[in-house]
């Protein structure tokens, strides 16, 4: 007689078997590493923000344009240029700058798709004449040599570019040390709309600053305007001043003016032992220690300030086109320069290593070249505001060898390729006043994180 099995004991004997089962193919692979980095995808959305624009300074110029995922090929279509309810279409095409009427107050510029990748926009003012690239929000951003004094003065712009509310934090060092400055902690940015933030307002006090600012919430762009007045006249001279992405022990800074005035050489050094610094000066084929000038100890937590009038005005007759500080630990840094009645700043530029562009304002400009990693090539092209190629070159690299290139005085759009070699670039534009304008590096594709089931 067969003994057949009841259901208690058929289930007794499967379910162990299935949860096996399921737990296998639920299990983690465990031949790859428990750390994968994110996957590149095709770019579906991306926005850069423009700075609202420096009151008096002459008229105000915003342009917009693109390179597309592949510079190769034309892309054309419209962008959104505003903030918030107040945006509207742009229409733009590959090389061609696209002006706008977004009023005097900031800008964000939205690409969707095909427009997305390689997105960029500048903004400039006449007179005296100052330019700034409008770059995509990030979370952490460092300024060099900030004011908040009677003759130096600082006001920092937060851009909220998303509709939720966004946050940051602020810290300030003097040359003393961190400065306490509640007001500055957790500061709430409404919903598409802007806040301005006057340091001599909100912590009065001489010397140079540096701050640090750390985006807690949501998404917001920082930028800050520089105001100096050294000859206490009443009409201050103000640019925009550049970030800095993070502390390093290498910084260069590309876009030296000529003629007399004054340079003044600000370092921070946000770590917990003292620093020296060296300053070298950067030609088009040499990297050179200048006489005079002895290393600068930064202390703990803190800023100081050298002053390289002399030394920066002989160098550039000689040829010099930026300065090169190396240290012994982190520190940011920026050169103010105030020559001929204009103010200019230098912060350190980043490498570049695929192809990037900038929007330039009209006029005498030069191109920039420094800090290659190796021996390679770099293409430059300039381009007219309606998409027009005025100027195409190559320019040979290698270490310690950069180069100083003329453009033409009608372009506005320049592109750089690099082959080989990353290089760090800026354009420095004469006119009115001095501008420079950094290169950096374009968006061009998205990052989806590796995200996989597991067991804890």
């Amino acid at each position: 007689m067969r003994r057949r099995f009841g259901p208690d004991v058929v289930l007794a004997i499967a379910l162990p078997l299935l949860c096996a089962a399921v737990l296998l193919l639920l299990q983690p692979d465990h031949d790859r590493s428990a750390d994968q980095p994110a996957v590149e995808t095709p770019l579906a959305s991306a926005s850069v923000v423009c700075p609202a624009a420096i009151p008096g300074t002459g008229t105000d110029l915003l342009g917009v344009s693109t390179l597309g995922a592949d510079p190769a090929t034309k892309v054309a279509g419209d962008v959104q240029v505003g903030l918030g309810d107040a945006a509207g279409p742009v229409r733009v095409r590959t090389a061609r700058v696209s002006p706008t009427s977004a009023g005097a107050g900031p800008a964000v510029v939205t690409g969707i798709d095909d427009l997305a990748p390689g997105l960029v926009a500048g903004r400039s003012q006449s007179a005296p004449l100052a330019a700034v690239d409008c770059a995509p929000p990030v979370a952490d951003q460092w300024f060099t040599a900030t004011g908040a004094g009677a003759t130096h003065d600082s006001t920092i712009e937060l851009v909220n570019l998303n509709e939720g509310r966004a946050s940051a934090d602020i810290t300030v060092r003097s040359p003393s040390g961190p400065v306490d400055v509640p007001a500055l902690r957790g500061v709430t940015v409404p919903g598409n709309s802007s806040q301005l933030l006057d340091l001599g307002q909100i912590v009065p006090s001489s010397g140079e600053l540096s701050l640090e600012v750390h985006t807690s919430r949501g998404r917001l762009a920082v930028h800050v305007v520089d105001s100096h007045d050294e000859l206490g006249t009443g009409v201050p001279v103000q640019d925009w001043l550049p970030s800095q992405p993070e502390p390093v022990t290498s910084n260069l800074l590309l876009g030296l003016d000529a003629g007399p005035g004054e340079r003044t050489l600000v370092l921070a050094n946000p770590g917990g032992d003292e620093v020296r610094a060296t300053v070298k000066m950067i030609t088009a084929t040499s990297v050179l220690p200048p006489a005079g000038v002895e290393p600068v100890r930064i202390a703990p937590d803190s800023t100081a300030a050298v002053s390289l009038d002399d030394v920066v005005k002989k160098a550039v007759k000689r040829g010099a086109t930026g300065l090169m500080v190396e240290s012994t630990g982190p520190v940011t840094a920026t050169l103010r320069q105030v020559v001929d009645d204009d103010l200019s700043l230098l912060a350190p530029l980043t490498a570049i290593d695929s192809t990037t562009a900038a929007v330039v304002p009209a006029g005498a400009k030069r191109l920039l070249l420094g800090g290659p990693s190796a021996v390679g090539v770099a293409t430059v092209t300039a381009y007219a505001t309606n998409g027009k190629e005025l100027f195409t070159q190559r320019a040979e690299l290698a270490p310690d060898v950069g180069a100083d290139i003329a453009l033409p005085d009608a372009a506005t759009f320049v592109v750089v390729t690099p082959e080989r070699s990353s290089v760090r670039a800026a354009v420095i534009v004469r006119g009115s006043g001095t501008a420079v304008v950094p290169l950096r590096e374009l968006v061009l594709t998205g990052l989806v994180p590796d995200v996989r089931p597991g067991l804890p």
